[in-house]
């Protein structure tokens, strides 16, 4: 992919055609998020890599589009992801284009 971001439209189409995509929602403090995001907030990016599918397109978002996700972009970049996007927007381009949300799942606990 030759650009920086995904839109929420492209997204969808990308989910909805079942190719290996990535979500990964780096926000600090949240509320609702897309359905099937891997929480990790942009705080724990550096500190502990994770083992994602180099070939697929990995989307991280925050809540805006900018800031967080400008950051973790370039973390993932640097880890050796070659195929990193924001998503144009964040989570709020998510839900004003009505986009499903789910309880992030926090690690189990209670």
């Amino acid at each position: 992919m030759a650009s920086d971001v995904i839109s929420v439209e492209e997204l969808r189409a990308r989910l909805a055609a079942g190719l290996p995509t990535v979500l990964i929602d780096v926000r600090l403090g949240k509320v609702g998020t897309i359905p099937g995001a891997v929480p990790v907030p942009v705080t724990d990016l550096e500190d502990a890599p994770r083992e994602w599918d180099r070939d697929a397109l990995l989307v991280v978002f925050c809540q805006h589009g900018r800031g967080a996700s400008e950051y973790a972009q370039e973390v993932l970049r640097e880890q050796g992801y070659p195929h990193v996007v924001r998503l144009l927007g964040g989570v709020d381009a998510w839900l004003a284009a009505g986009g499903p949300t789910a309880e992030p799942d926090d690690g189990g606990e209670g």
